[in-house]
């Protein structure tokens, strides 16, 4: 799939390019980041309640966004489903499209689909899937023929005082391989990760205040996908 060559469609919801950066840790210090976030001089409150995050994530048979972002490819993207709450099995929620060029990042998501994990194969799940889409959700949907994951987690929203840096908190994670599995796996989870991710969002324009930011916090930064480490780890070696 070739980034440059995605046009986006009428009914797609476009994200502006932003500043994503995250960071690591133990779940044991969940309570520190909290509390190191409500300190902070930037002003950060909680912006919206905590919810847990569900996600199905798409690939080609060869695997080719998972290879992108492995080798570190300038631009990438990916495909999930994402859809809220404690339901793991009804899917109910919006496909997003999400990318990155050099540092910044962009998403895009679709209009609402649905999809009951409980109620065929994936050799029938899928068909109904693209039968939701069109554009350029209808392109990649119809390209990704093999589901890869399912993963979940809780997270918990801050925004700084002026609303223009964002952090999320994401932990309680859990992610279920698919790849062996001709029927949605909801059930045998791969393993569970305690694991903390935090990560900071921004738009473009806010660079200083992002490495101001991360300057003080007291975590290290690096690269980190949900996607791509909970799939190492699952897949048979």
């Amino acid at each position: 799939m070739n980034m440059t060559q995605l046009e986006p469609e009428p009914k797609t919801r476009i994200l502006g390019t932003r500043y994503e950066v995250k960071m690591t840790c133990n779940e044991v210090y969940l309570a520190d980041v909290h509390a190191w976030l409500r300190l902070h001089p930037e002003g950060f409150r909680e912006a919206y309640p905590q919810r847990r995050i569900n996600n199905l994530y798409l690939d080609t048979l060869e695997f080719d966004c998972l290879s992108d972002n492995l080798i570190g490819a300038s631009q990438r993207a990916k495909l999930r489903l994402r859809w809220y709450g404690e339901d793991l099995a009804h899917a109910n929620g919006v496909l997003e499209l999400k990318g990155r060029v050099a540092q910044q990042g962009w998403k895009k998501s679709s209009e609402p689909v649905a999809l009951d994990l409980r109620s065929g194969s994936w050799a029938e799940l899928l068909p109904r899937l693209h039968a939701q889409t069109e554009g350029l959700f209808g392109i990649w949907v119809g390209a990704l023929l093999r589901p890869v994951l399912i993963n979940h987690y809780r997270r918990a929203y801050y925004e700084s005082a002026d609303q223009a840096l964002r952090v999320t908190i994401d932990w309680d994670q859990a992610a279920y391989e698919q790849v062996m599995h001709p029927r949605p796996n909801l059930d045998a989870p791969s393993f569970d990760q305690h694991e903390i991710v935090v990560e900071v969002k921004a738009e473009g324009g806010a660079h200083r205040r992002v490495s101001d930011l991360l300057t003080s916090f007291p975590l290290r930064t690096g690269r980190h996908s949900k996607y791509v480490s909970s799939t190492l780890a699952a897949l048979p070696r």
